[in-house]
């Protein structure tokens, strides 16, 4: 009985250190980081101009078309444009998005927000 749980402990254990190893983590760049575009223009060619053009963009798209409008466009996956403004001046908003195996994060300065000063009731 011993032998059968020792036995099924190590085939539990090899499944999940095997299931590690089969998907490694996707590489994760904050374009907000200082010279990461320019390092991208000679590392990855094609990623930076999709995200040039994704960035120049952005703002002409609806808030709700931006994740549809990445995805096709570019063929990029998991797409996040959080729906948060930060409040920042000038505002700004969260964009992620997955080209092949790399994950990119941006902050999108809005330029296009007007707020409006609201009394507390």
């Amino acid at each position: 009985m011993l032998h059968v749980l020792a036995l099924a402990i190590l085939l539990v254990g090899s499944t999940f250190l095997g299931a590690a190893h089969a998907a490694p983590a996707p590489r994760t760049v904050d374009l907000d980081e200082p010279g990461v575009l320019e390092a991208l223009q000679s590392s990855n060619p094609t990623h930076y101009d999709k995200i040039r053009v994704i960035l120049q963009g952005v703002l002409q798209q609806s808030e709700a078309g931006v994740p549809r409008w990445i995805r096709t466009t570019f063929d990029a996956r998991d797409v996040k444009y959080v729906p948060v403004v930060l409040t920042s001046h000038p505002p700004k908003r969260r964009l992620s998005f997955s080209l092949d195996a790399t994950r990119y994060e941006v902050l999108v300065v809005l330029t296009n927000v007007r707020a409006d000063i609201v009394p507390a009731k």
